[in-house]
């Protein structure tokens, strides 16, 4: 009688664990437990050519070194809408389209003007700003450069793959330097080796400000359509999903006046 009492309360405990709920698994009526969903954070991955000052730099802040500017800022924004953590590649610039082919970018931002070429290419979203090229030149020799039939027949630097490489492809007589990096293109015109460096406005600007020996040549002037003088985002092509979220972020922003915002504290951070 005690052998079987004993293994009576063992078979009622048994069976009481049978009956109790695992807090950690779905219930048989379809429920389930209270503990949140543990889900993974959508990444995208964005491409950019971080030498390109007030647009995307590099900047030590903190004894870290951070890629900074208002087309990052812009790219956070669209991160932050899709609820995605973002990844920043920092790579030359003509390699940034082939890497949205390849699939190794989800978008790239870097001061791109979405010419017609680029557009056979891959999409782009509506401009986000709106730009002008001007010419570096020496200082003293400033006075040599009224108009852009000054730059026929001169040595001129260009960024490899940019805008201003196909605006100095069309200059009469031109000698063109194509590099990766505009320090490197800046210290050839400092250095003699070229005449004249052919970049966006407002990075021109911040090279004259910061260095004493070089200047904006402000009587060039470059007769460009709004695709060649605005800038927008690249994504792979037939990727609508990722552009139409692009758009709208660059809608609010816009409206906002967060963009304008980006590009006066970005200018702040130049050195």
């Amino acid at each position: 009688m005690k052998k079987l009492l004993i293994l009576a309360v063992m078979l009622t405990t048994v069976l009481a664990g049978c009956g109790q709920k695992d807090t950690g698994t779905t219930n048989t009526q379809g429920g389930t437990d209270n503990k949140p969903a543990v889900t993974d954070k959508a990444k995208l991955t964005v491409g950019t050519s971080a030498d390109f000052a007030p647009y995307e730099f590099h900047k030590n802040i903190d004894g870290k070194d951070t890629i900074v500017g208002f087309d990052i800022e812009i790219a956070k924004e669209v991160a932050k809408d899709a609820n995605a953590e973002l990844k920043i590649e920092d790579m030359d610039f003509d390699s940034l389209l082939m890497a949205l082919d390849t699939g190794k970018l989800d978008f790239v931002i870097s001061g791109m003007n979405p010419t017609q070429e680029r557009r056979e290419a891959v999409d782009f979203s509506d401009i986000y700003y709106l730009g002008e090229h001007s010419v570096l030149v020496k200082k003293d020799a400033v006075g040599n450069f009224k108009s852009a039939d000054d730059l026929k027949g001169k040595k001129i630097g260009v960024q490899k793959g940019s805008l201003q490489e196909e605006i100095g492809q069309g200059v009469e007589g031109a000698q063109l330097t194509s590099l990766a990096k505009l320090p490197e293109l800046v210290m050839e015109l400092k250095t003699g080796r070229v005449d004249a460096v052919i970049v966006d406005k407002p990075v021109a600007d911040q090279y004259a400000a910061n260095q004493d020996d070089i200047a904006v040549a402000s009587d060039v002037k470059f007769e460009l359509s709004e695709d060649e003088t605005g800038y927008a985002i690249a994504v792979k092509k037939g990727n609508k999903e990722l552009l139409d979220k692009i758009n709208a972020t660059i809608k609010r922003l816009s409206e906002n006046g967060d963009i304008e915002r980006f590009v006066v504290e970005a200018n702040e951070l130049v050195e």
